[in-house]
């Protein structure tokens, strides 16, 4: 597995590209999910669909493989290197979970046929899309208390 890192170094810090990447998919995602979300009700209460409801879809469905790259890059780097050097294993753990839900449920959303899975997976999925920005708050600062904590 290679010499052990030096938290000093800070191995596992995104470079600036993947923080910016990691920004602006998931701020796309949740802005656009919140549009569907909203969408779907207006539409289940007017039984009228809004014009802006199917390009908040499309917009959402197309960032998907994108994040599913992103899931898979903070894995093999971000993910990999926090686990070898103990920092942050809660909250990054959680954000791990809550990705990973959100990939499966999302699939769920695509592939479901009975009513009772798919209205399972759009729960899940909004819950877990409403705790990835908090819990990715938590995860910055669990990480900011972790650096300051070894600058000491």
């Amino acid at each position: 597995m290679g010499p052990p890192l030096d938290p000093a170094t800070r191995p596992s810090r995104l470079s600036l590209f993947a923080h910016v990447a990691v920004v602006v998919l998931l701020s796309l995602s949740f802005i656009s999910g919140l549009l569907v979300w909203q969408g779907q009700r207006v539409q289940e209460q007017t039984m009228a669909t809004p014009a802006w409801l199917h390009p908040a879809v499309v917009l959402h469905g197309i960032l998907n493989p994108f994040l599913c790259v992103l899931f898979g890059y903070l894995c093999c780097q971000h993910i990999r290197f926090g686990w070898q050097l103990r920092a942050n294993l809660l909250t990054g753990f959680t954000i791990e979970f809550i990705f990973a839900g959100l990939i499966l449920s999302g699939i769920g959303l695509y592939y479901a046929g009975a009513a009772e899975w798919r209205n399972w997976c759009v729960q899940t999925h909004r819950i877990l899309g409403l705790l990835l920005a908090p819990g990715l708050g938590m995860h910055w600062v669990a990480g900011l208390h972790w650096v300051k904590k070894r600058s000491k």
